[in-house]
Order: C-alpha cells, then sequence, then structure tokens
C-alpha cells in the first residue's frame, strides 16, 4: 500500500515543526532570515493550505526559532560579565593617572569667594515686604469677547463669522 500524498506533506510538515530547534542556523537564516525567502515560504504556506494548520503551523516553528536565535544572539552580546566596583569619596580627591608621560597638570585654583548661607546678609537686601501697587487688578474684557453670553450670535454675525437663517 502506497502512502498517499496529503499523508506524506502531514509528516514533512510534522517533521519541520519539531525539528526545526536542531535545523543550523545558516539554513534557517537562509530560509526565513531575509525579505525574499520569507516572502516565498510564506507563498507556499499560502498555497499549501489545502494542508490546513501543519502547514501553517510548521513554517511559524521555522519564523520563530529563527527570531529566538536571533534573540540569543543579541542578549549574548549585550550580557555584562560583572560590574566595575563602585568608587569611594576618597578616590575624588586623588589626581587622575598621567595619560602622557610628562604630563603637567596646574594646580586647581581655591575660590575666592567665601561659602554662602541661606540666611538674608547684610548686601543682599533687606526682608522687608512692600506691597504692589494695584495697577494688576485694572483689567478690561477683550473687545472680542461680548460682555453677556446671550450676545454671542449678535456679535458673530457682526463681525460676518456667522450667518443664522431664520426659517
Amino acid at each position: 500500500m502506497k502512502p498517499s500524498a496529503k499523508l506524506l506533506t502531514l509528516l514533512a510538515c510534522a517533521a519541520v515543526f519539531v525539528g526545526s530547534p536542531y535545523i543550523p542556523t545558516a539554513v534557517l537564516t537562509l530560509l526565513v532570515g531575509n525579505k525574499i525567502s520569507a516572502f516565498l515560504v510564506l507563498g507556499i504556506v499560502l498555497y499549501a493550505l489545502s494542508m490546513g494548520i501543519a502547514a501553517f503551523l510548521s513554517i511559524a516553528a521555522l519564523f520563530l526559532e529563527q527570531r529566538r536565535r536571533t534573540v540569543e544572539k543579541v542578549a549574548k552580546m549585550n550580557d555584562v560579565k560583572e560590574a566595575p566596583p563602585p568608587f569611594s569619596v576618597e578616590q575624588l580627591d586623588k589626581p587622575a593617572p598621567n595619560i602622557v608621560p610628562g604630563e603637567v597638570h596646574p594646580p586647581s585654583k581655591e575660590a575666592e569667594v567665601d561659602d554662602y548661607s541661606f540666611e538674608p546678609m547684610e548686601q543682599t537686601g533687606t526682608n522687608k515686604y512692600e506691597p504692589g501697587s494695584d495697577e494688576y487688578n485694572e483689567k478690561q474684557p477683550l473687545e472680542t469677547v461680548p460682555p453677556r453670553p446671550g450676545d454671542v450670535s449678535e456679535f458673530l454675525q457682526a463681525k460676518g463669522l456667522a450667518n443664522i437663517n431664520s426659517a
């Protein structure tokens, strides 16, 4: 008894689905790693839709396996081996080592101004409060805004922005 073509295709799809983790990366990249071959493989899936979900699952397994391997490769490249030890405050006072032999570092200048505190001083002014003038309270409405909400339609008609048709 000879197996049918449908059965052979289903077995091939199952083999691809189960064996996709064992396919070499170069072959996997060739099959689904570039745009041209990915479109060709998807075209085969569309043609093989008569096989049902088996063809879709086998090709999806190829795509997922290729993406998983890509993510693993990127994760290995970004893997930080060991964080450097944190610097202590005492190390900040030490000068940096010379980059070039005979390098000259001028001495750092000290600040010429005394340290400031957050308290008022004689030369900073007084703490006396002087109230402002009443000018800030003399606001007038803009002429573009009508004084009453009921006048809005008349205002818009007068400016030519609205036309109310009476029926």
